[in-house]
């Protein structure tokens, strides 16, 4: 299979995740920052009053705050590319359920290499080879049928 051409499968569930991701690296930044400011705070308020060790304090965490925002786009992009693995699936399976239950005829579905779930794609498959045997089986027992009533009727 070729390379994914579309960035997001299914943005539902794969911004549900970024925005998860979005806010754990917020709590993150938050606690680091916090853990830094006390540890400055309470090593200089010997040396100097507590609100300039303060405002101090919050100014050296600059750097960190940056990075951190430099680096949360990197978190999200990694974070939606590999969402892609198991969104893909799911959605290659969802849209094959829904033109089988629409009554369109498919062909076997196949996930990309590196894709979450790939059993699902076989397991999908056997079942389609199932169904297509039955669809077959009855279609052959209806003409059965329909020639019998034929026979029948011209008896």
């Amino acid at each position: 299979m070729s390379k994914r051409t579309r960035f997001l499968v299914d943005p539902k569930v794969q911004w549900s995740i970024a925005a998860r991701v979005a806010g754990h690296w917020a709590i993150f930044l938050m606690c680091l920052v916090s853990i830094n400011v006390c540890v400055r705070v309470f090593a200089a308020v010997i040396h100097q009053p507590l609100w300039d060790a303060l405002q101090s304090a919050l100014v050296a965490q600059a750097p960190i705050v940056v990075v951190m925002f430099v680096l949360l786009p990197v978190f999200l992009r990694d974070t939606l590319v590999m969402s892609n693995r198991f969104a893909g699936p799911m959605y290659r399976l969802r849209t094959a359920l829904a033109a089988l239950a629409g009554g369109e005829s498919i062909k076997a579905i196949k996930f990309r290499t590196g894709d979450f779930w790939l059993s699902a794609a076989d397991d999908f498959n056997l079942v389609l080879v199932q169904l297509n045997s039955l669809k077959d089986e009855n279609e052959q027992l209806r003409n059965e049928i329909d020639a019998l009533r034929n026979e029948r009727v011209g008896v």
